[in-house]
C-alpha cells in the first residue's frame, strides 16, 4: 500500500478539508479480518517518500474502494476474510493513527495480545482433541483389547499431554506477566511470539496424533476430531507465520541477549 499527499487543485477533495490536509492511497489489502461486515479497516501503507509505516483508520464507503475477492478457506469462520483494492482513495489527515511513521510500534502491541490469544486458544481445542483421542482408545477394541491397550497409542496420548500442560504453563506466564507491566514491550512482544509459535505448532502436533488414534474415522468430517484438523493449521501462518515468530525470537536473543528466558519475580 502507497500513500502520498494531495497537490494543489486536485479534484473530488473531502468536505471540510484543504487539498494540503487530504493523502491517497493507492495498493491492496488482502485476508481483512470480518472485512465483510466490518464498516472501516485499518490500513498500513507506506507514507511519503520515506515509505513510513503508518496506520489508516478507513471508511469501507470511501470512493476507490472496492471488495475483489472473498477467499474459500480451508478453517470454518462465521465472517469472511475478503481482499480490497485502493484507487485514489482520498482521506483526510486525521485518518492517522498515532503518527506518521510509527505503524509498526503500534502493530507490537497488538500482536502480542493476538499472539497470546492463539496460543490460548489453539491449547484449548488440543485439549479438547486430546479428550476425544482419549475416549475413543478406550472404548475402541482391536485384537480383543482396547487400543489404549497398545503401547503406540499410549505413547501418542502421553505426547498430546506433555505438549499441552508445557504450552498452557507458558502461556500463562506470559499473559501474568503482560498483566503485571513490568517487563520491557520488546520483551514482552518476544515473549508472545514464543508463546504463539510454541503453543501453535505443538497444537499441530497433537491434532496429528489424535486424527491417527482415530484411525480412518478421524478424516471422516462427521468427527469432530477432522474439523479441529483444518481449524488448526491457520494458526501456524496467521499474526505471523512461524518462521516470523522465530525471527523475532532470535532478533531479541542477538539483541539484549537471554534475558528473554526469564520469568519476574511476583515480588
Amino acid at each position: 500500500m502507497r500513500l502520498h499527499r494531495v497537490g494543489e487543485g486536485e479534484p473530488d477533495v473531502p468536505r471540510g478539508t484543504s487539498p494540503d490536509q487530504t493523502l491517497l492511497l493507492n495498493g491492496e489489502k488482502w485476508f481483512v479480518t470480518v472485512g465483510d461486515h466490518a464498516d472501516f479497516m485499518i490500513v498500513l501503507a507506506a507514507a511519503g517518500e520515506e515509505r513510513a509505516p503508518t496506520l489508516f483508520l478507513v471508511d469501507k464507503e470511501t470512493p476507490g474502494i472496492e471488495m475483489t475477492r472473498v477467499p474459500r478457506w480451508m478453517h470454518t469462520s462465521v465472517y469472511e476474510h475478503p481482499e480490497f483494492t485502493f484507487t485514489d482513495v482520498r482521506v483526510p489527515e486525521d485518518a492517522v493513527l498515532g503518527e506518521v511513521g510509527n505503524g509498526y510500534d503500534i502493530t507490537r502491541s497488538w500482536f502480542t495480545e493476538e499472539r497470546l490469544m492463539i496460543a490460548a486458544r489453539t491449547i484449548g481445542a488440543a485439549e479438547r482433541a486430546l479428550e476425544l483421542a482419549r475416549d475413543w482408545a478406550v472404548e475402541r477394541r482391536q485384537f480383543g483389547s482396547p487400543i489404549a491397550d497398545f503401547q503406540l497409542i499410549q505413547g501418542m496420548l502421553a505426547g498430546c499431554a506433555v505438549d499441552i500442560a508445557v504450552n498452557r504453563a507458558y502461556t500463562h506466564q506470559v499473559a501474568w506477566e503482560v498483566d503485571e507491566g513490568r517487563i520491557d514491550r520488546k520483551t514482552l512482544h518476544a515473549k508472545a511470539a514464543i508463546a504463539k509459535l510454541a503453543a501453535s505448532e505443538a497444537s499441530g502436533r497433537v491434532i496429528d496424533r489424535c486424527l491417527q488414534i482415530f484411525g480412518g474415522r478421524g478424516y471422516d468430517r462427521s468427527y469432530p476430531v477432522e474439523r479441529l484438523y483444518r481449524e488448526l493449521r491457520v494458526d501456524r501462518i496467521w499474526e505471523g507465520t512461524s518462521e516470523i515468530q522465530r525471527l523475532i525470537t532470535a532478533g531479541e536473543l542477538v539483541k539484549r541477549g537471554t534475558g528473554v528466558l526469564h520469568m519476574p519475580s511476583s515480588v
